[in-house]
């Protein structure tokens, strides 16, 4: 997918875009999980949100003005959906080497920006966001770019649709300009009471966590308001950014400077906005039959009346439910009345206290090499099934704790152990020793299919021992 238009936009002054593609997404488990979050799924449209953001961006932006900030377990394939909707923006994709929230992220995108120039403009936009109406977007861009040139920092605010707890708000205070205001402060997620009188009231919108700024102007206050991240952008010419972020507040923009500073304005949006933040939106988009369901996958649905029904795993039956929000995956089910929806980020932070990898992965597991699927598990076993991309290979690695046994399913494998090649077709297979080093590769043009086998007392991720590796993840 490429996007060949030329950008629209007219701003005020050269301007810049930063995208945050990070973020984990948990109000839409179990699709959404950590390493794959939903930016990174296909929700409300033919392609996932990322490239969907990336692609109305570039109505507005020139490729070489436009960031996209995600962190390291998502970068590949970050970098793999940019480069489908424009090849040159894989370039233009930075990795944190672990989230600390948007502030963090945007001072990353930010490095960038001023060495072209600090007095360029800077707009953030997150990745998994829907916007209707492109053309009125643009409009409101160029309108906030003028006002950031007159030193105001912009944000973009959505009028509310009805009382929603799981939005942040924003107070409106005088006329500034056309459609925007002086803004009087910032409520976050309110109570059902707040909600329903800021809808009645019209005096706050839904804050859209879209940006718009100066620079130079944004650094200012993060020196005012955060010294310590300051100091670490100011070391960043002997020590890059990226090296301290163990060290840095896990800040968001908003507490961390947004609701400290005095010279911001809101812009009130004139195009259709939607955060897809939870399953209530996905129902509410979603296309509905004649019984008001919306359905997805493999259902069976039988007297069901305003329902959302989906299926990425086996067959989901249901009968009699009203008003209920069901999703199912290979590994989980979320079941969950629709007015109960904001509760499913609870039973996520439940699942996290407990260690659970359900929060984590999905059974399939996209690498940048290809992806893996763990078939079946137990006490000190795992099988997977290992898809190799064409002319990838995997890094030459060692585990601690497990040995390992590959059959070949298809395709042709290039395996080393212990320095020791050998070529492998479909239904041969070949012993991983604990402790020994090996590597895994598939020279052909079709995808390498094998069956992973592992035994041992530890089976997580992290028993991996790196030491070549042609996507760059070595530990020094």
């Amino acid at each position: 997918m490429l996007s060949d238009t030329q950008p629209k936009a007219e701003f005020a002054g050269e301007c810049h875009a930063v995208i945050l593609a990070g973020g984990s997404g948990t109000r839409l488990w179990p699709l959404s999980r950590n390493l794959l979050p939903k930016q990174l799924l296909v929700l409300g449209g033919e392609v996932t949100l990322l490239q969907q953001t990336v692609t109305r961006v570039l109505d507005a932006f020139e490729p070489s003005r436009i960031w996209i900030v995600t962190n390291e377990e998502h970068v590949f394939e970050v970098r793999k959906q940019v480069a489908a909707v424009r090849p040159e923006l894989e370039a233009q994709v930075l990795a944190e080497p672990l989230s600390r929230n948007t502030l963090p992220a945007i001072m990353l995108g930010l490095e960038k920006v001023v060495e072209f120039n600090d007095a360029a403009l800077a707009a953030v936009f997150p990745s998994d966001h829907l916007i209707g109406d492109d053309e009125a977007w643009i409009n409101d861009l160029v309108r906030a770019s003028q006002l950031a040139e007159q030193g105001y920092f912009l944000t973009f605010g959505v009028a509310p649709a009805k009382p929603e707890t799981g939005y942040g708000y924003i107070a409106l205070g005088e006329s500034v300009g056309e459609g925007a205001y002086a803004v009087n402060g910032f409520v976050e997620k309110p109570d059902l009471a707040t909600a329903e009188a800021f809808l009645r009231e019209g005096t706050h919108l839904w804050n859209s966590g879209m940006f718009l700024f100066r620079a130079r102007d944004f650094l200012r206050q993060v020196a005012k308001c955060q010294p310590e991240l300051w100091e670490w952008w100011m070391a960043r010419e002997e020590t890059p950014l990226v090296q301290g972020y163990r060290d840095i507040p896990n800040i968001s923009v908003d507490y961390g400077v947004v609701e400290k500073i005095d010279n911001i304005a809101v812009v009130q949006a004139s195009f259709h906005w939607d955060d897809l933040g939870s399953w209530e939106a996905m129902y509410r988009l979603g296309d509905k039959d004649e019984s008001g369901n919306v359905i997805q996958g493999d259902v069976l649905a039988v007297d069901c009346r305003n329902c959302l029904l989906i299926s990425e795993g086996g067959k989901l039956a249901a009968c009699g439910l009203e008003d209920m929000i069901m999703v199912q995956t290979r590994d989980a089910t979320l079941s969950c009345p629709m007015p109960r929806v904001q509760s499913v980020k609870d039973l996520v932070d439940i699942l996290r206290r407990e260690g659970s990898q359900l929060v984590e992965s999905h059974p399939t597991v996209v690498r940048p090499w290809g992806s893996y699927s763990v078939l079946e598990e137990g006490p000190h076993y795992k099988i997977k099934r290992i898809q190799v991309n064409p002319g990838a290979r995997l890094s030459s690695q060692m585990h601690h704790h497990r040995s390992e046994h590959w059959v070949v399913v298809d395709g042709t494998a290039e395996v080393e152990v212990d320095n020791n090649p050998v070529v492998l077709v479909e239904n041969q297979s070949v012993d991983i020793p604990k402790a020994s080093q090996h590597r895994l590769a598939n020279p052909g043009k079709v995808p390498l299919n094998i069956i992973e086998i592992q035994s041992g007392p530890y089976l997580e991720e992290d028993d991996i021992v790196r030491f070549d590796d042609v996507y760059g993840r070595v530990k020094k």
